[in-house]
């Protein structure tokens, strides 16, 4: 089926006019929304720009001050529960999956199949939760605990919950943060079938790429205003990031470090990690190089970063700055040795969401700063002021709740408290994860800065235009070993996606034969 046009038939959903502010701070001003049917909308902005207001605005989470909202030729005053009455469904970008329950269990939490007295019918409530998974091409099983589930995994479940209730508009806020290339693609493919099908779409999500493989219009919003919708087949990237940030990003990704030989960092040896499929891995970080892990979902990239940070206790040694010394079986031992960790969920693993900017940045040197087991406060802001400059976090105050900043300004504040500890070598998972155009500028020139001055850099990344736009070497994984490497112009996208399916067709071949 063709696409709709950005002008074609009557709207499905509007929005008029809407405002929202918290306490003197206006998050959305005078904010226009027009979904045509059978259509997909890309909302794009920087963060903090007023997308997630806007969302929970369209799905009943908040009240607009101003402005209306009209679903099916009809004016609206929503609620959670009665946006789902009109068949409006929302996948947030932060995971809301209960760990401790059942994939089952969360798909249909509160809305139970019911059977003979009352009781939840497993059997069937099973059954439609298979078809979902299916559908979604996700391998797992129903009863397969969430705990045990990976990030991208979670993150599918999520979607097949707000599936599950047949939503006539289904509005997805970065549901492709944190999967791997072959997820992504799964994923965009169920939204053209789900729009092929009948349903609106609303799609925030900072990867261009995937704003123009399924979108039909792009509307930009800027400081909490909308500064622009355009169709989606009548712009270019260029003209949509202008709208965003306000001017022309020249060059995206920094100038890559020449070509010329250095000397090492880090050497590992023989690296295995128990408990996953991560085996004998040996890689080196030269100095001045960035150093990119590439591969297929699931095949041990994200493991191996754990072990090399004592998060898996790993075997084999490692030399680092000419010292020799065995892997690390804890992450104190890591960060001793200044190896440290940026995680890829910085929400869970990254942050202690309640506390302040400047408890967090100095939560993993805090022992630098204490005397017999007191804490100097004017010390710690010293250090929280620094890094936060160094880091250009907003709002600038050490007192600001890091759980109420946007993404891109707390994955500042997971960078900077590591940068604090003075580190060798930093491995960061994902390290621009959910976060817009104007701010992964930002991180790749800190990214290629941190080599520059002698620091070691080993980046995963599910972006596979990020790796071949940074990375100075590029280690393909395939079935938890390292089956190619390569450096300079041989670093494409083809080349790295050949590599990483030609690896796993030999390790079938060595298992069979």
């Amino acid at each position: 089926m063709a696409r709709a046009t950005h002008d074609a038939g009557g709207a499905i959903l509007t929005a008029t006019g809407i405002a929202k502010s918290f306490g003197g701070v206006h998050a959305l001003r005078g904010v226009d929304l027009t979904l045509r049917p059978q259509s997909v909308l890309a909302i794009a902005g920087e963060n903090g720009a007023g997308k997630s207001t806007l969302i929970k605005t369209l799905t009943g989470v908040y009240q607009p001050d101003e402005g209306s909202i009209v679903i099916d030729g009809a004016e609206q005053s929503l609620t959670p529960a009665r946006a789902r009455e009109l068949g409006v469904a929302a996948v947030a970008q932060e995971l809301s999956v209960l760990d401790h329950q059942s994939v089952a269990d969360n798909i249909f939490l509160g809305r139970e199949p019911r059977g003979r007295f009352g009781l939840t019918d497993r059997q069937r409530r099973d059954g439609l939760a298979q078809e979902l998974l299916t559908r979604l091409g996700l391998g797992i099983s129903p009863q397969t605990m969430v705990r045990d589930l990976t990030l991208a995994e979670k993150q599918m479940v999520e979607i097949a919950k707000a599936m599950s209730t047949s939503p006539r508009i289904l509005i997805l806020d970065e549901p492709t943060s944190g999967l791997r290339e072959g997820d992504v693609e799964t994923l965009l493919k169920l939204i053209r079938q789900l729009r092929d099908a009948g349903t609106s779409l609303v799609l925030v999500t900072h990867r261009m790429s995937e704003m123009f493989e399924v979108s039909d219009a792009i509307m930009v919003l800027k400081d909490g205003k909308h500064v622009g919708t355009r169709p989606t087949a009548d712009t270019t990237e260029a003209e949509i990031v202008k709208l965003m940030v306000g001017r022309e990003l020249a060059a995206v990704y920094p100038p890559k470090a020449s070509d010329q030989a250095a000397e090492t960092i880090l050497t590992v040896s023989g690296l295995s990690v128990p408990g996953t499929m991560v085996h004998d891995i040996s890689l080196t970080i030269p100095k001045g190089k960035l150093v990119a892990l590439a591969g297929l979902a699931g095949h041990g990239q994200n493991d191996l970063l754990e072990g090399l940070a004592g998060l898996r206790p790993a075997r084999g040694s490692l030399t680092l700055d000419g010292h020799e010394f065995s892997a690390f079986r804890s992450v104190a031992a890591g960060i001793r040795h200044g190896i440290v960790l940026i995680p890829e969920d910085r929400k869970s693993q990254g942050l202690v969401l309640p506390m302040t900017i400047g408890q967090n940045i100095s939560l993993p040197t805090v022992f630098r700063r204490a005397k017999a087991g007191w804490i100097s406060r004017t010390a710690e802001k010293e250090v929280a002021t620094k890094a936060i400059s160094a880091m250009a976090i907003r709002p600038a105050d050490p007192g600001k709740i890091a759980g109420q900043l946007s993404g891109g300004n707390q994955q500042k504040i997971v960078i900077g408290k590591w940068l604090v500890a003075d580190p060798r070598v930093i491995l960061c998972a994902d390290p621009t994860r959910g976060i817009d155009v104007g701010t992964k500028q930002e991180i790749y020139g800190l990214l290629r800065k941190l080599t520059n001055d002698g620091i070691g850099v080993l980046m995963l990344s599910t972006d596979l235009t990020e790796i071949v736009g940074l990375a100075d070497v590029v280690h393909v994984m395939a079935e938890g070993r390292i089956v190619r490497t390569l450096t300079g112009s041989q670093i494409t996208e083809e080349t790295i996606t050949g590599a990483a399916f030609q690896g796993v067709e030999e390790s079938i071949q060595e298992e069979s034969a």
